[in-house]
């Protein structure tokens, strides 16, 4: 019996390993840019990342119709919203690459702006009941790490910083 749980044990970390592998090949997709990507994003410090158009798509409501929607069939260079930092541009890309699993910003000041930025991105979403919206993942994610590192020394900061937000980020609020 203790064989068989090892086994299934070892089986089920091999799995997660696989599945980590798995989420870091994805997030590799974007980066600099380079000729396999079909579609580039020019940040608001000038740097250029590229990613793919099609995993983007399918991965968020939002990039598909930015993308893929109407007139933007052609659209290779994207410039993405202007009040976010490059750095949470290029962590929500990586995000969203990753299909909303990548590892979280290491900084609060990031997570926070990642928090908006998703939150933006998903409330433009719409939840049209199509595929899965990684924006939203990103967004729980989120919303959880920062719910559980709230203390009395930085509530304050990720108050000031929610609050022009949006009115998603409200549950914070009421923790």
């Amino acid at each position: 019996l203790a064989t068989g749980m090892q086994l299934e044990n070892s089986a089920l970390r091999t799995e997660r390993d696989a599945l980590a592998e798995g989420v870091e090949l994805l997030a590799s997709l974007t980066g600099p840019v380079a000729t396999g990507h079909a579609v580039v994003f020019r940040l608001p410090c000038g740097e250029q990342i590229g990613g793919s158009r099609l995993l983007l798509a399918h991965v968020s409501p939002y990039y598909e119709r930015l993308l893929l929607g109407g007139m933007a069939e052609g659209t290779s260079d994207v410039d993405p919203d202007p009040d976010f930092s490059s750095a949470v541009h290029i962590a929500l890309l990586g995000h969203l690459h990753a299909l909303g699993h990548a590892a979280l910003p290491a900084f609060l000041d990031v997570w926070l702006e990642l928090l908006c930025l998703a939150a933006k991105v998903r409330s433009v979403s719409g939840g049209d009941g199509g595929g899965a919206d990684a924006a939203a993942i990103v967004f729980e994610r989120c919303e959880r790490a920062l719910t559980n590192s709230l203390c009395a020394g930085n509530c304050l900061t990720v108050l000031l910083r929610l609050k022009p937000c949006t009115a998603d980020v409200s549950r914070l609020v009421d923790a």
